[in-house]
């Protein structure tokens, strides 16, 4: 046990959501259980965070602990109270949790971005590394994820279109299927587009370089665009931008060579994201069902339908529900009277990562 309060943590972790108003954000997030502000647009739930608030625009951060024994406590805090017990052999960044888990929900659409691959940051440590996947919660009818670049462009053509309406045509769509999974690894090109909510898991980086962000479309108030290093950030991970959205068949594996940085399967259970920084997986219970959990691996669960439920639950998690399952505690987890899915988020070990 590291030093701190001298308990353990092997209860499971309620978190207090941390709502961020965005310009392009909605409200549909109270259909996932979150209790938003009067009149205010919030774009992003972080469900699970630990970020040092220098390396963000977000203010404070930090997730807390909602209740029980360690409530009010930051999860560094939770760290440093019993590293073993929450992370068990999933590794720690700095004595900081090693993952960021959002709600997204784009009423417009976001900016066109991309966050800097491990090859940039090694040139620029004031940034961060970001590697993200989403899962679609909702999409409306006919809309398109942005990932990747479409057939035919080169660096040399995205570079003259950055920062103006000739990028759009450029960008590979997908269509955007609630159930699905997208893996965007550090240096692809993308944009969440109007219409759709995602779940979105990444490493734990907050660094964006905009290089469109629909200013004449939307009236929106000029933000700084980020050309010169989204453009090397894009050319270091070309090879993500040409595979990022290749075709995998519903609920197959795939793999875009090296590009993919791990392995997806789009609609599968099981396990659906597969990288060195983590894993993606998509359970399922019958109603009334029952899985058992070991001790041994962290675990963060994000109910997407039904109820879940165990013993040592405060409180029941519906859709939009995240609780992280520290690595101490061995229970049950158990599926209300309707069917149950869920995603159950981990690290791997770092010598496998």
């Amino acid at each position: 046990m590291a030093a701190g309060t001298g308990s353990s943590v092997d209860t499971p972790l309620h978190l207090r959501p941390l709502l961020v108003p965005k310009p392009w954000g909605g409200r549909r997030l109270e259909r996932f259980g979150k209790d938003l502000p009067a009149g205010a647009m919030i774009g992003e739930s972080w469900e699970v965070a630990d970020l040092d608030p220098s390396a963000t625009s977000v203010e404070d951060p930090v997730s807390r602990v909602a209740s029980g024994p360690h409530a009010g406590r930051t999860l560094q805090e939770v760290i440093a109270t019993d590293r073993d017990g929450l992370l068990g052999d999933a590794p720690d960044l700095d004595g900081r949790f090693p993952l960021l888990v959002k709600l997204l929900d784009a009423r417009e659409h976001l900016s066109v971005q991309v966050h800097p691959p491990a090859d940039y940051v090694a040139d620029h440590p004031e940034v961060s590394h970001k590697t993200e996947s989403w899962v679609v919660l909702d999409a409306e009818p006919g809309a398109e994820l942005m990932i990747g670049v479409a057939s035919g462009v080169t660096t040399g053509s995205l570079a003259s279109a950055v920062g103006t309406p000739a990028l759009v045509p450029m960008l590979r769509r997908v269509p955007a299927v609630p159930g699905e999974v997208h893996h965007l690894p550090a240096g692809t090109i993308h944009a969440l587009p109007a219409g759709v909510m995602v779940a979105e898991v990444q490493t734990p980086g907050d660094t964006t370089f905009r290089v469109y962000d629909w200013v004449d479309k939307y009236g929106r108030t000029p933000r700084a665009l980020h050309l010169r290093e989204a453009l090397r950030s894009i050319e270091l991970g070309w090879e993500h931008n040409l595979a990022a959205a290749s075709s995998f068949g519903a609920g197959s594996p795939g793999r875009a060579g090296a590009a993919a940085g791990g392995r997806v399967k789009r609609r599968a259970r099981g396990t659906v994201v597969d990288t060195p920084h983590y894993r993606i997986a998509r359970r399922h219970l019958d109603a009334a069902g029952t899985r058992s959990v070991d001790r041994g691996t962290m675990r963060i669960v994000l109910v997407l339908d039904g109820v879940l439920q165990a013993d040592a639950f405060d409180h029941a998690l519906g859709p939009g529900g995240t609780i992280v399952l520290p690595a101490a505690w061995a229970g049950c987890l158990q599926a209300g009277d309707e069917p149950a899915t869920w995603l159950e988020l981990t690290v791997p070990p770092k010598g496998n990562r």
